[in-house]
């Protein structure tokens, strides 16, 4: 630190204002701050208030498993922290704790942040040994987009459109074009509910291709066509927007069907689209 500081005082500053370690100038300097800051003195409080026993116990067995390289690197940055004693071993770091309270408390801080970034890594890689997907934003994003996107549907959405079939043939050729998906009245047609309309959307950049269907019962039912999937994934069931979902992914492209109508009978129309369109 310099002898004519400027600026607001840093933790680190106030550390060294009450373990005694600034020169005359730089206690002057703080003093002025606390003199008309009330939240720096309300922040020297915490830190005048903090006692050995505490920090062991509070952070004993945290700072005993931090990386104590990269804890090392990062008190040496610290102002008030001299480069003339460095930390050499596990010792070093407890005597820290017996000897500077205030200035563990910071490297308690640090610890809980890199032992923070470590469990996430550590979740991670259990996940990856236990074979369980993860999807990637764009493929979770995708579908929330649509959900939301479908919530302001109802059956008046669709009800004015004509049932004719030779429109829908014309429409499907266009989209599956588009998407790389051959569809025919006869693939995606479902029992029970009413093929209504077909368009091709856009979602981050990528064609989204969108088979709507009415049922006389549940309302609009949709079915979803995006071609941004890099992983096969089996049909998993969800729920966004207030609708039901179930969804998969084959040969690069994400499915999803959509609507109101219960689960269990969601689920066998997804399984019945699946074996005609990815099988």
């Amino acid at each position: 630190m310099s002898e004519t500081p400027t600026g607001r005082p840093a933790d680190a500053d106030l550390v060294a204002f009450l373990d005694g370690e600034l020169s005359p100038a730089q206690a002057q300097w703080v003093e002025v701050w606390l003199a008309h800051d009330s939240a720096l003195r309300q922040r020297l409080d915490v830190f005048a208030q903090v006692g050995t026993v505490s920090i062991k116990e509070a952070f004993g067995a945290l700072l005993a498993e931090a990386p104590e390289a990269q804890l090392r690197q990062m008190l040496l940055a610290l102002p008030s922290y001299r480069p003339d004693r460095t930390i050499t071993s596990d010792r070093s770091i407890w005597r820290l704790v017996s000897s500077r309270p205030r200035l563990a408390l910071l490297a308690a801080g640090i610890a809980i942040f890199i032992a923070g970034m470590m469990t996430d890594r550590l979740q991670s890689d259990l996940r990856e040994i236990a074979g369980i997907e993860v999807a990637s934003d764009s493929e979770d994003e995708w579908r929330q987009a649509v959900a939301e996107y479908m919530s302001l549907y109802t059956p008046d959405t669709l009800s004015g459109i004509s049932d004719e079939i030779p429109p829908k043939d014309r429409e499907l050729a266009a989209v599956g074009a588009k998407l790389g998906v051959h569809l025919l009245p006869s693939s995606v047609s479902l029992p029970g509910i009413t093929l209504k309309r077909v368009q091709i959307l856009q979602y981050d950049g990528k064609p989204l291709g969108q088979i709507a269907y009415l049922d006389p019962h549940d309302g609009v039912v949709a079915l979803c066509i995006y071609s941004d999937s890099h992983h096969e994934i089996g049909p998993s069931s969800e729920q966004r927007a207030g609708l039901n979902i179930v969804h998969w992914a084959s040969q690069g492209r994400a499915y999803m069907l959509v609507g109101r109508k219960a689960m269990p009978e969601l689920r066998e129309l997804a399984g019945l689209l699946s074996q005609r369109l990815t099988l």
